[in-house]
């Protein structure tokens, strides 16, 4: 029997909540291991500890884009297509 998974609608999708959950969970690893990286870099790398607003505003970003391919490719959210037929029968009928 297989274990009906909870959706909620956001911004006209559904997704299964704690898909919602765990991609917010891998996007905030991948930028707090950015940020840890760079501030223990800068204890020990004067360049980095320079540039650290520099590094921080990269980093961040890529970790920030990698993290959404990775949700987007895993993260599969389903629409609800409606026909304009199927509207004017509603409309016809209600």
């Amino acid at each position: 029997m297989k274990k009906k998974k909870t959706m909620v609608r956001l911004w006209g999708d559904h997704i299964v909540i704690s898909s919602l959950f765990i991609g917010l969970a891998i996007s905030l690893a991948f930028v707090a291991l950015t940020f840890v990286t760079i501030e223990v870099l800068a204890k020990y790398v004067a360049v980095v500890a320079e540039k650290k607003k520099d590094f921080i505003y990269g980093f961040g970003t890529l970790a920030i884009l990698v993290a959404f391919i990775i949700n987007n490719l895993w993260i599969k959210p389903q629409r609800n297509i409606v026909k304009s037929s199927d509207l004017n029968k509603q409309e016809s009928e209600g």
